[in-house]
């Protein structure tokens, strides 16, 4: 049986920002397809997890699938992490923060496998205590463009090295990979347990793993985008699909409590 995974949604409302978005006037979930895509293609089944805040409903998904992709999206409210709003600062999306927030902790508690993406690592990173600064170009001094939107959804924005002691670097076999770039918030401090994994060339922080929990992968650049292009990007979700092959879930348990 192919492993079934979780990958998590967009909430986007009809009247976000103070517009009509979509008519009739209904809040939507979405996803990109490159999501799904690259969970198919690395040999699982991906099962869209929509933003509904009910205990029974997450917990229900989570006994169910074997693991949990954080997938991109909008920048995470600064309340998660004890700031106030500062110059710089994107749209947030405090329904979607709240639920993805009650999810991870779920996940957590039942040792889920989980991979993060852009704003997955962030989230993740501020799950366990870390920061973020919340826009480069207001409180980071760097050359490199990060917000790479002006170029295909694939296209290299810059160079990643890869911690030769990290499962990254055992996951693409080499030091430095070429990645695409879309985003304008890091890691400032690093969340409870993680470690850097990967670097950009001018010292942002492109990739992290957990040191105590099984798998627990997250990375700033988007190898999703990527992979139609740039076959190794999916390298990730395979990772992903193997370690669920070779380390088959216990279902419907919780196996450890966070504190």
């Amino acid at each position: 049986m192919k492993p079934l995974i979780g990958f998590t949604m967009n909430y986007v409302s009809a009247f976000e920002e103070r517009e009509i978005r979509f008519k009739p006037s209904q809040d939507h979930v979405i996803s990109d397809l490159d999501y799904p895509s690259c969970i198919v293609n690395a040999g699982g089944i991906p099962i869209p997890i929509s933003v509904i805040d009910d205990e029974g409903y997450m917990d229900s998904i989570l006994d169910r699938i074997d693991g949990l992709v954080l997938t991109g999206g909008s920048d995470l409210s600064p309340q998660f992490y004890g700031q106030p709003y500062k110059k710089g600062l994107g749209s947030i999306n405090p329904i979607r923060d709240s639920f993805e927030m009650k999810l991870v902790e779920k996940a957590i508690k039942k040792q889920m496998p989980i991979i993060g993406v852009c704003r997955g690592l962030q989230l993740l990173n501020v799950f366990f205590g870390g920061t973020l600064i919340q826009d480069i170009d207001e409180n980071f001094k760097t050359d490199l463009k990060h917000d790479g939107y002006m170029g295909p959804k694939w296209g290299i924005a810059h160079n990643v090295k890869l911690d030769k002691n990290k499962v990254l670097y055992k996951c693409f076999g080499k030091e430095e990979i070429e990645v695409n770039s879309f985003h304008h918030q890091i890691i400032d401090t690093l969340g409870s347990g993680f470690e850097v994994a990967a670097m950009s060339e001018d010292g942002i922080i492109e990739g992290i793993v957990h040191t105590e929990y099984p798998f627990i992968v997250a990375v700033q650049w988007h190898p999703e985008m990527m992979a139609d292009v740039y076959q190794e990007q999916l390298k990730l979700f395979q990772l992903l699909i193997n370690f669920v092959n070779d380390n088959p879930p216990i279902k419907n348990k919780d196996v450890m409590a966070i504190n």
